[in-house]
């Protein structure tokens, strides 16, 4: 089954909703996905316990494997203790592997 990759690249609002439902999907068809936080999507990643958000979801679909650029954090101006412990930071150099490790990636 073929792995697949979708990249966040949009602040918390309704299209980056609609790009999770796609992320949902695959997690129904139990096919391998990641989900990687780039640029303004690293924003998804702050303040979850205090609003809804459809990252909260993603466990529940068996979408596990999540990742947050730190290059993207550092411009933005966000800390690793901003973020939810259970997803991973990735060098520029562990970004570019983990979209080599995937045989289909999807961006917003």
């Amino acid at each position: 089954m073929k792995r697949v990759l979708y990249i966040v690249r949009r602040p918390p609002g309704v299209l980056a909703d609609e790009f999770f439902d796609v992320t949902f999907v695959s997690g129904v068809f139990e096919q391998p996905a990641s989900v990687l936080f780039a640029d303004c999507g690293a924003y998804q990643l702050v303040g979850l316990d205090a609003r809804e958000s459809p990252i909260k979801t993603l466990a529940d679909y068996d979408v596990d494997d999540l990742y947050v650029s730190e290059e993207s954090m550092t411009r933005l101006g966000l800390d690793v203790g901003d973020i939810p412990s259970h997803v991973r930071t990735a060098s520029r150099r562990e970004v570019r592997e983990l979209i080599a490790s995937h045989d289909v990636v999807l961006t917003d």
